[in-house]
């Protein structure tokens, strides 16, 4: 199969790239960039979609020894504004709420909650959270609005590494670089263009750590029940701040 017909579908838009030049210019081959805006119209027309994240994070320890932490993450969005996520980790589990005014961030066994206001969509909602976690977060580019535009900015590199069998499935392999951070890219195909793998290397982190994603349980355009985005406050549970919860909650969310 070739890599053309892998990365094109009905209404895809051709995106134009200049030619390759050397210096400080970017050097960003036109299939990898295609591939990488079929993938992201197929979320961005997307009315509803839902899949689930695992992955795989690495921390370095006190003595600089890297430790990897697991987290799984059940992704549920209704554009243009709702969002719930479900978050398992070694350390805690959170459910995240997202109805269009408010988020709402709840541990699963604490009687405690906290809400943000992010009144708007969901892009405002993820801008709230990453202002607040102060964290890298490499599912939010999947869930914004036009996943493109946000991955494509600031690349210096983009290649095509080739069709590869994983597990006995076809994925188109990709490579990006940007000044922050490498990574690649492994998507299903030819229709429909989704994500399968991404790992990144942060490149300006003491210890350069890795973060390692895998996305499975691919739904487009499904039915999604109004009252999953909505919270309902259990009983007994307290409205706490954003800093009480926090300790509770580091480093969970869409990271």
């Amino acid at each position: 199969m070739g890599l053309g017909l892998w990365v094109q579908t009905q209404h895809a838009e051709r995106v134009k790239q200049p030619a390759v030049t050397t210096g400080t210019s970017p050097d960003l081959e036109p299939v990898a960039m295609q591939a990488l805006k079929t993938m992201s119209d197929q979320l961005r027309t997307a009315k509803s979609f839902t899949f689930t994240a695992r992955i795989m994070r690495e921390e370095p320890a006190t003595d600089g020894q890297m430790l990897d932490f697991f987290k799984h993450i059940d992704v549920d969005i209704e554009r243009p504004n709702r969002m719930r996520l479900e978050v398992k980790s070694d350390t805690s589990d959170v459910t995240l709420w997202y109805d269009g005014n408010n988020i709402t961030m709840m541990p699963t066994r604490e009687k405690m909650y906290t809400t943000l206001a992010a009144p708007g969509g969901i892009d405002d909602a993820l801008d709230v959270l990453k202002s607040k976690m102060q964290a890298h977060l490499p599912l939010l580019p999947f869930l914004r609005s036009d996943p493109y535009k946000f991955m494509s900015e600031g690349l210096t590199d983009a290649d095509e590494v080739g069709i590869v069998n994983v597990n006995g499935q076809q994925l188109l392999h990709l490579a990006y670089r940007e000044p922050d951070a490498d990574w690649q890219l492994w998507v299903t195909g030819p229709n429909p263009v989704l994500p399968h793998r991404l790992a990144i290397i942060y490149k300006n982190i003491p210890g350069q750590p890795r973060v390692n994603v895998e996305f499975s349980n691919w739904q487009i355009n499904p039915k999604i029940p109004k009252q999953t985005f909505l919270f309902t406050k259990p009983k007994g549970s307290a409205a706490v701040t954003w800093d009480q919860l926090r300790p509770r909650t580091t480093q969970e969310g869409a990271q």
